[in-house]
């Protein structure tokens, strides 16, 4: 990761100014006794005056990492603001004279005692928390989080097992390179649920998965309106938002075909957990087959099982008959280790 731009800015102020004040020497003057002392005592002070500027530094580096921690928890009032924009606080407090506390004046410009805060040029260090406060009454006081906007590009699938689940099980498809918060919620028939929020630690799971409740979903009713998930991310500077609408029979992706025995001629397996209410949900099945002979076979079939004369490998995976939303994984056998 490259310096931070203002780091490198103050860098060179410093060294601009050790420029600036130090001494021009010629070889005929260097050898001087007056001289030579001046130069010792020259070089100690440009010593003193570094390590300075590099406490100073030290300083402005811890500083702006406390400035960029990332919340305990989702704040309760957040803006996603544009990067390089303005934007405008209004402070709701009934107060006539109001202070402000801010992660840093780069992006400040105007007073800073009146009860509209003005920001330009907003960027990653602008980012934080913004407090208004009752100049004479602390405990009077007002905060809004902003993030530089990183879009609604945010991209993640969902999926679910059956059609009697009543939850989703969402992945992202993008890395979380850093520790961020997330917070999900579905909705349907503009009933909302309520957004659930997890943490995500700097050791934690890049591509994260999550579980969403469904909205009052019955398996026996035709739905027109689809199932919307909303999914918000922020990092300690930045907001990326996703939104998705699913149907129910798009998105249903069983799990493998359970229950398997092996007699001599057939392989016999069962539904996985699939609906209390079979015939209504049957499911198909596809078959890989191996022979003896070294010769190999697809198959589609309704049945639950299979006459396995002469096969040594069998696969085998399901999915919705009628609805041809997605295949769960393969389960694989080896025959003749099986009938042995």
């Amino acid at each position: 990761m490259g310096a931070h731009p203002i780091i490198c800015n103050l860098q060179g102020v410093f060294a601009s100014t050790y420029q600036s004040t130090a001494p021009i020497w010629t070889p005929h003057t260097i050898n001087h006794p007056r001289i030579k002392d001046l130069s010792i005592r020259t070089h100690s002070s440009h010593r003193t005056e570094r390590k300075m500027s590099l406490l100073f530094l030290s300083v402005l580096v811890l500083g702006f990492h406390h400035l960029h921690s990332l919340p305990d928890s989702w704040p309760q009032h957040y803006r996603p603001v544009a990067l390089r924009g303005k934007h405008i606080i209004n402070c709701p407090l009934e107060a006539l004279e109001v202070s402000w506390r801010f992660p840093t004046t780069l992006c400040v410009t105007g007073s800073t005692q009146q009860k509209t805060l003005n920001l330009h040029n907003m960027n990653n260090r602008c980012s934080g928390l913004y407090t208004c406060t009752n100049a004479h009454n602390s405990s009077h006081h007002y905060s809004q989080y902003l993030l530089i906007d990183g879009g609604s590009s945010l991209q993640f699938s969902c999926a679910v097992d059956s059609y009697s689940n009543h939850f989703l099980h969402c992945s992202l498809n993008e890395e979380l390179n850093h520790p961020s918060l997330i917070r999900v919620k579905s909705s349907r028939f503009k009933k909302d649920q309520e957004w659930k929020e997890m943490k995500i630690p700097q050791d934690g799971d890049r591509f994260f998965s999550f579980d969403i409740p469904l909205p009052g979903f019955c398996p026996f009713e035709d739905y027109v309106d689809p199932i919307q998930v909303s999914i918000e991310v922020m990092s300690s500077s930045e907001h990326i938002s996703g939104n998705k609408s699913f149907y129910m029979r798009d998105i249903v992706v069983p799990r493998a075909p359970e229950n398997v025995s092996i007699t001599k001629e057939h392989i016999i397996w069962s539904n996985p957990s699939w609906t209390h209410h079979l015939s209504f949900f049957p499911l198909m099945f596809e078959l890989w087959v191996n022979y003896r002979n070294n010769t190999n076979v697809t198959k589609t079939i309704r049945e639950q099982n299979y006459n396995v004369k002469d096969v040594t490998n069998i696969s085998v995976r399901c999915r919705d008959l009628y609805n041809p939303s997605g295949w769960s994984s393969w389960i694989t056998w080896n025959i003749l280790t099986s009938s042995s």
